[in-house]
């Protein structure tokens, strides 16, 4: 039994023995030091492996607090009306269509969403919001460029706040966001609000809004990098002016 043992003994410790004899030598640094700074690394990546895929994922929680919201019109869509966009990047030119329609399974109207990268369609209610929802100021991943419910209530003293409250592992962070009317502007021919929107942690120019007065859709949009202009509309577009 004794000799099984020494017998087994010697054989794993030349195994040990071939396998550190085929440790690199690093530039430098002996066969034993390569091998302990090799074994350190190893470590090290396991530790922060085990770290981070046994942790459960970080799990981010997003709250809107919207302020008053006083609408003073209802949704102006018609059915069969087609709108269309240009949006203007350093990387070139994207169009953005929209088609209303009707349908029996929707109270309102129904707004279809077409570009080169995604389509989507929502029916919106005569109160801008869609069904079962309250939130005015977008749709979530379902937003559109050409409608949002706040611009329902769009005037020449237009003012409004929402808090985004974003939460995770005990902590956070409130962003308010201004909604702020500067009058009455002409664009493209049509009577159009102009409203800036911006946070306390913009340091840049405001995203400026021109909202029609009519029909209550996105005429124009300066975002900085990015510009939005309506270029096919159910009525005139003058772009000289």
């Amino acid at each position: 039994m004794d000799k099984h043992k020494k017998s087994k003994k010697e054989g794993i410790m030349g195994m040990l023995s071939s396998a550190y004899q085929k440790v690199p030598e690093f530039p430098y640094l002996d066969r034993a030091t390569t091998l302990i700074l090799i074994l350190c690394v190893v470590g090290y990546l396991g530790f922060t492996a085990y770290i981070f895929f046994s942790e459960p994922p970080m799990e981010i929680e997003m709250k809107l607090l919207e302020g008053s919201l006083s609408k003073n019109s209802q949704v102006a869509l018609a059915a069969g009306e087609h709108y269309s966009y240009i949006a203007q990047t350093p990387e070139g030119d994207q169009k953005i269509e929209y088609f209303v329609s009707s349908s029996p399974s929707c109270q309102g109207v129904v707004v279809q969403e077409q570009s080169a990268q995604s389509s989507q369609s929502l029916c919106i209610l005569p109160s801008g919001l869609l069904s079962g929802e309250s939130v005015n100021l977008n749709y979530g991943n379902r937003s559109i460029l050409l409608f949002s419910p706040w611009m329902l209530a769009a005037s020449e003293n237009f003012s409004w706040k929402v808090d985004t409250t974003y939460s995770a592992k005990g902590l956070s962070m409130t962003i308010p966001t201004y909604f702020a009317s500067k009058g009455k502007q002409q664009i493209a021919g049509r009577e159009a609000y102009e409203i800036d929107i911006s946070d306390e942690l913009d340091s840049g120019s405001p995203t400026r809004f021109f909202v029609d007065s009519e029909k209550r859709v996105l005429l124009l949009a300066d975002l900085g990098n990015l510009t939005l202009r309506m270029t096919i509309a159910p009525f005139a577009l003058n772009w000289t002016e």
